[in-house]
């Protein structure tokens, strides 16, 4: 004898199981978006010496870290056509030949390491793994740590969370005409059509 399923049973149960799919995604989607603000993107340290104290990344990942911004610094950093004004930023500024023209350059005032989560097959020691790096500038007059594009990424050292984290580099290094060199000095009016591109 064989049975029959009711005609009204199959739409009944496949109602309910996309209701319960719609709920579900419902729920899950603001956790998400919250985790994505929340979450640990990166961290700004000051120095190679804090890669032994941070607990986030590998000692050594983290050293390695350190000698690549510092690689970008050289090729990236803001470089002013006025000592004095990159002094006043910046403080201790180094004076770059290139031909027969010269510029000034900040100091590497630290470096953001970007974070990526640490998948399980990496042991579990560490939560992330360094998913990317970049030299950081400290600005005297705001405390900010700036990027070489000019963003600010904190206004001190550790954690940083959101777009913060983000690590990507410009294609060159930029040249200050005036005024000054990062958002913070935008937002004042600063540098505007002086930001340009320098080689």
């Amino acid at each position: 004898m064989t049975h029959k399923i009711k005609p009204d049973m199959a739409p009944v149960r496949s109602k309910r199981s996309r209701n319960l799919k719609l709920v579900l995604m419902a729920a899950t989607v603001p956790v998400a978006l919250a985790g994505c603000e929340s979450e640990p993107t990166g961290t700004v340290l000051s120095s190679v010496d804090q890669c032994k104290t941070q607990t986030s990344v590998p000692v050594e990942q983290c050293t390695a870290a350190y000698e690549k911004a510092l690689a970008e610094h050289r090729k990236l950093a803001p470089r002013f056509d006025s000592q004095v004004q990159c002094n006043e930023q910046f403080g201790s500024c180094e004076v770059v030949q290139t031909g027969s023209s010269q510029s000034y350059v900040p100091p590497m005032g630290g470096f953001l390491l970007g974070y990526a989560l640490a998948s399980a097959t990496r042991g579990g020691m560490y939560p992330y793994y360094v998913g990317g790096v970049s030299p950081l500038y400290r600005d005297y007059r705001s405390g900010r740590y700036l990027k070489p594009n000019g963003d600010s990424v904190s206004r001190g050292l550790g954690t940083v969370t959101g777009r913060r984290g983000n690590t990507a580099l410009p294609a060159r290094a930029m040249t200050i005409s005036r005024s000054g060199f990062g958002s913070s000095a935008s937002a004042r009016g600063g540098f505007g059509s002086s930001r340009g591109f320098g080689g």
